[in-house]
């Protein structure tokens, strides 16, 4: 479970959390999970489905697009609109 995208995104919202200074046992709380659940989101050992990102956010004081946008931005041109991982071909 441990791909790059995943990696990525755990560290993503790991710094969203720093910086907000929450623990992780406080977005767990927020979020109604266990603080287990968020050490495994954010060392990519379990993946986030859209639908969690928006709870997410919210538990990590910031908007939906704004945690997308940065998420996006540190994944690199391969999961972009033109990147291999939304290759169809």
């Amino acid at each position: 479970m441990n791909s790059k995208r995943n990696i990525v995104i755990g560290s993503c919202l790991k710094s969203f959390r720093v910086e907000a200074g929450l623990t992780q046992r406080q977005v767990a709380q927020r979020l109604g999970k266990t603080q287990s659940f968020v050490s495994k989101v954010e060392n990519a050992d379990r993946e986030l489905s859209l639908i969690e990102v928006f709870p997410y956010a919210l538990a990590l004081e910031t908007d939906y697009s704004t945690l997308v946008e940065y998420i996006h931005s540190n994944l690199g041109s391969e999961y972009s609109i033109n990147g291999s991982e939304n290759s169809t071909n």
